[in-house]
């Protein structure tokens, strides 16, 4: 027999209490009549060696009842060989949870994970299914659990034992919530008494051997249902150092840009609260000859600073901050976004140096800028509207008459997708106008002339006209038309919209789609004889809402995170484009995203004149410690222990949970507890029988 408590044992002690009460007499409480006392002194019993022990039977039943109570807090089982059932072997699932994130590159934080991951092998039993995953921003199963199931049970500690060999920290962020939720849902669920053994452990265990920065992403674990029997070990890595400083990469400002190709290179430097370093200096590669080429930069702990430094926008900025203990993170660069170039199409005989005719204002408005190059092409009436495969029109622009030659060859672009803004010349561009269309017979009237006409209706809901749906931008009362066609709202094609209207309920701007293009009917132009519609600040917004409706910027992002989807520019004669990565391997990639992005540095697109930058993300930096707080209130199945702890102990737990698993099954305290009921009744019985006083004869 053994006990769980058996320090309760020593209230075996207070047995002698009640020998040493029947030991002690006392005065009796019988009377005798006597004639008189009054010559006499009372006096008590003295204890001599010649006082002996009266009623052992009650004696007895005291003693039995204190001892049955003492060991009924005891806790006593009776010890039985637990069978080894071979199903809790092959049943039984360990999976070790690395962090493989840039923060794990610190110091000795990656020799600690693999030590800790062989502590976890070390305490599995023989035939355990063992899996090792590790993560960043997604999760990298090295020897699932699947695997490790099909493996012979010999072979699976050499096989987790091989696989650790080859992992090695990267450069990413760490999800470590979903990395959570991923391993733990790999788990087959199931098994005895709610997810436990034969010993009362649980029969699924999953070790998260992280440093826990607290860039770390916690996102899904609040209350999610964990499977049954599972117990998560969190086995913390500590850097010696917890100082850490970083820099990141700041989105540019519009303001900062300018079209001559110059920027402002924005960036962040943060300071950890742990730091003991204050002062840091930036080396500057690459940037302009006006800019510094190293800076001091001051950052108490716990706090950040920004930067701004000038760049030419034609060569790759590198920066390196110099005086932090963990270099990991302390190199970025920067590259300007290639420029694409659009071809703009212009259907007239206007001059462009004239500021009386309409295509002066169109090349004002699309100017060169850092991220767009505008080509304008020319075609006077009359002129064959043939263009080579290779150049792509954005946007087309009409102010002439069309003839049905044109319009018939404009038709074909537009339902490819472009927009034309048509600006109607004179009453006698109906014929072209229904050519293009493929309608009809259009009729166009010159509107009566008066002083001048304004925009009374306009559809603010449109995406041409919603950056001026604010109150403060909706004011086109300054505008005046001179003169404008009158296009009866009765006569326009079934698809047609107004979007704008004027003051007289004539169509101002009409959209109707063709095909997947649009084309824009303006009953008026923009040149000065026309309108002011030119000189006002609405034009401007107005003209590149329509062109980012025609073509959508595409210029690929010169930047870019560790693990994010890079786009590239796909051409329909070369699908596959070959990239050099930042150690100067080289990828042949097929698709329009390319996913392997896993090392900091500049990416070379080749045939493509395409540069890359790609830097660490920016949460990496933050290496404060989370500590376990987080985990305990998402409510997360901890183990019990968290630590570590040798063979000896493990196996000293292991087997006081056995030995508590079979007190609670057998609960031999309930039948010592009514035996000692029973005796306790018998006892007073016996007592108050005893105690009755005896019959004196006379």
């Amino acid at each position: 027999m053994s006990f769980l408590a058996p320090l309760f044992l020593l209230g075996v002690l207070a047995v002698g209490m009640p020998i040493l009460f029947h030991l002690i007499r006392r005065t009796t409480r019988e009377k005798q009549v006597f004639s008189s006392l009054m010559f006499l002194q009372p006096t008590p019993p003295r204890i001599t060696r010649q006082n002996r022990l009266e009623n052992l039977l009650l004696l007895l039943l005291r003693c039995l009842v204190i001892g049955l109570l003492t060991f009924a807090f005891a806790r006593p089982f009776l010890q039985k060989p637990t069978p080894v059932d071979p199903a809790d072997a092959s049943t039984r699932q360990t999976a070790v949870l690395i962090d493989m994130s840039a923060s794990m590159q610190r110091e000795d934080l990656w020799a600690q994970a693999v030590t800790q991951a062989e502590a976890a092998l070390d305490q599995t039993k023989p035939g355990e299914i063992v899996g090792l995953y590790t993560f960043d921003q997604r999760l990298h199963p090295v020897l699932s659990l699947e695997e490790s199931k099909k493996l012979p049970a010999t072979e699976r500690s050499t096989r987790f034992r091989q696989a650790l060999t080859t992992i090695k920290p990267g450069w990413g962020s760490a999800a470590l919530g979903s990395a959570l939720i991923a391993v733990s849902e790999g788990f087959e669920t199931g098994g005895r008494d709610q997810g436990r053994d034969g010993a009362g452990q649980a029969l699924h265990r999953l070790w998260l051997i992280s440093d826990l920065a607290e860039g770390s992403h916690l996102n899904g674990l609040q209350g999610h249902e964990w499977p049954k029997g599972l117990e998560i070990d969190i086995r913390p890595v500590v850097a010696k150092k917890p100082t850490n400083a970083g820099i990141q990469l700041l989105p540019q400002l519009g303001e900062e840009e300018s079209m001559t190709g110059e920027a402002n290179l924005r960036c962040r430097i943060t300071n950890t609260p742990e730091a003991q370093r204050e002062q840091f200096r930036v080396e500057v590669q690459g940037s302009s000859s006006n800019s510094p080429t190293s800076l001091e930069v001051y950052v108490p702990p716990g706090q950040s600073r920004t930067i701004s430094i000038p760049t030419t926008g034609t060569q790759v900025t590198r920066l390196q901050l110099q005086g932090d203990d963990a270099p990991f993170d302390n190199a970025l660069q920067w590259f300007p976004p290639p420029r694409e170039k659009l071809q703009l199409l212009y259907l007239g005989t206007d001059a462009g140096t004239d500021p009386n005719q309409s295509l002066y204002y169109l090349q004002r408005v699309f100017t060169e800028t850092r991220l767009r190059e505008f080509q304008w092409i020319q075609r006077k009436p009359g002129e064959p509207l043939t263009f080579p495969p290779s150049e792509e029109i954005a946007l087309m622009v009409a102010t002439s008459v069309l003839d049905d030659t044109q319009a018939q060859a404009l038709r074909p672009l537009v339902e490819a997708g472009r927009t034309l803004i048509y600006a109607l010349p004179n009453a006698a561009a109906s014929r072209g106008l229904a050519t293009l269309l493929g309608t009809g017979e259009i009729t166009l009237q010159e509107a009566p002339r008066r002083n001048f006409h304004l925009l009374s209706q306009i559809d603010f809901q449109n995406p041409l006209f919603a950056s001026f749906a604010d109150s403060r931008f909706n004011d086109f009362t300054k505008i005046h038309f001179w003169k404008h066609r009158h296009w009866r709202p009765a006569d326009l094609p079934a698809q047609a919209k107004v979007i704008a209207s004027f003051d007289n309920d004539s169509p101002a701007i009409v959209e109707i789609p063709l095909g997947k293009g649009t084309v824009l009917v303006m009953t008026s132009g923009w040149a000065p004889a026309d309108s002011q519609l030119a000189l006002s600040t609405k034009f401007v917004p107005f003209l590149y809402s329509v062109m980012d409706r025609s073509r959508p910027l595409r210029t690929t992002s010169a930047q870019a995170i560790v693990g994010e989807a890079i786009p590239l520019p796909i051409a329909s004669d070369q699908p596959s484009r070959t990239i050099t990565k930042p150690d100067g391997t080289e990828v042949k990639w097929v698709g329009s995203q390319f996913g392997e992005a896993n090392l900091p540095g500049v990416y070379v697109v080749k045939d493509a004149n395409l540069k890359i930058a790609v830097n660490l993300p920016p949460e990496e930096s933050r290496t404060s410690p989370l500590g376990l707080d987080p985990f305990e209130k998402l409510l997360l199945p901890l183990a019990k222990k968290q630590g570590t702890t040798t063979a000896p102990e493990q196996e000293e737990q292991r087997r006081i949970l056995a030995g508590a698993e079979l007190e609670n099954r057998q609960k031999l305290w309930r039948w010592l507890m009514a035996a000692g009921l029973c005796f306790v009744i018998a006892e007073t019985w016996l007592a108050g029988r005893l105690a009755r006083p005896r019959a004196v004869s006379t």
